[in-house]
């Protein structure tokens, strides 16, 4: 009897181990999520239409930061004081691919 619990246990552990791990892997992070319920005040960005993501706009090799809301994307810089700032930009057709520019306001 003791041998089966102990079996039941292990099978259990594997599994929930197994399913974490896929979860992870997959990008399901529970712990990282917005739930979608909670009550915005007026003026403020809704959270669950902000993304983050990070692209190659100009060719260097390195990323840039991106926030994208609501379906438009923004460069996410900081200035001078290291306060994150928040930037429209174009992309511009240059000698060897693409570059981004910020936009005139």
């Amino acid at each position: 009897m003791v041998e089966i619990i102990k079996l039941m246990v292990m099978g259990a552990l594997t599994l929930g181990s197994y399913w974490g791990f896929m979860h992870y892997v997959l990008g399901f992070q529970y712990w990282n999520m917005i739930p979608m319920d909670r009550k915005i005040e007026v003026g403020f960005v809704i959270p669950s239409k902000l993304e983050i993501k990070l692209q190659d706009l100009n060719g260097n090799g390195k990323n840039e930061t991106l926030m994208a809301y609501d379906g438009k994307t923004y460069l996410l810089k900081l200035d001078e004081q290291g306060n994150p700032k928040i930037q429209a930009y174009k992309i511009a057709p240059a000698l060897f691919g693409s570059m981004a520019l910020p936009k005139e306001e």
